[in-house]
């Protein structure tokens, strides 16, 4: 188990939200923060790179990949660039974006990725991503994990995060283990929605609701 698989079960914490009173109404202002699909990288593999435009590794390494060139690994529509998560050092690495987001109260965020097992060999693969604070990537606002096999095909995974104050926070992706085959990472976005007014008086309303049940109950 690496470093950041251990961090993230002794340290995580569920996000505080407010999606159950935003699910009865719509929201508004969503919008795209960030979008990677990881094509222009180059034009050719590189094993152990740490080259990305947008993020950097750490605590290990992972391999960019040419969809059919390195071992018959294709990416997303059998095209362009992604990456194997468990790099050709037999340590996993840990993706962190360089971008620090300054996540606001009550705003609604989506991180979302799509992963394929590793293609390569006969084994299952896990994968934790999600928000951690800024300046320590152990430090999960919110995250999920992915357990995929060799052939399971991409499939977009994703994981939203409420939060109660403002924080500053990164997108974080690792993969457990270490042993030179990860799964297989394309299309990483960031999206956020904003609630309408209307939103924020039914939030208010369920809130005080909640209040004047506990308070009939004592």
């Amino acid at each position: 188990m690496n470093r950041f698989l251990s961090r993230l079960l002794t340290r995580f914490a569920a996000p505080v939200t407010v999606a159950a009173f935003m699910a009865a109404a719509p929201a508004a202002q969503a919008g795209v923060l960030f979008s990677d699909n990881f094509d222009s990288q180059g034009a050719a593999n590189a094993l152990s790179f740490n080259g990305f435009t947008h993020w950097a590794v750490t605590d290990g390494t992972v391999d960019y990949i040419r969809s059919g060139v390195q071992y018959g690994i294709n990416c997303v529509g059998n095209t362009g660039g992604c990456v194997d998560l468990d790099g050709s050092t037999l340590n996993a690495g840990v993706m962190s974006s360089k971008v620090i987001y300054d996540l606001l109260a009550g705003t609604t965020y989506f991180f979302s990725l799509d992963l394929s097992g590793g293609q390569v060999r006969d084994e299952h693969n896990t994968v934790n991503f999600g928000f951690a604070l800024a300046n320590d990537l152990g430090s999960f606002l919110a995250s999920d994990m992915v357990t995929l096999a060799r052939n399971d095909p991409f499939g977009t995974y994703a994981v939203a995060y409420t939060p109660g104050s403002d924080v500053s926070a990164r997108l974080v992706i690792g993969n457990a283990g270490g042993d030179n085959v990860g799964l297989i990472l394309d299309n990483v976005v960031l999206t956020s929605k904003v609630p309408e007014p209307g939103t924020l008086a039914l939030l208010g309303l369920g809130l005080a609701a909640i209040g004047l049940r506990r308070r009939r109950a004592a």
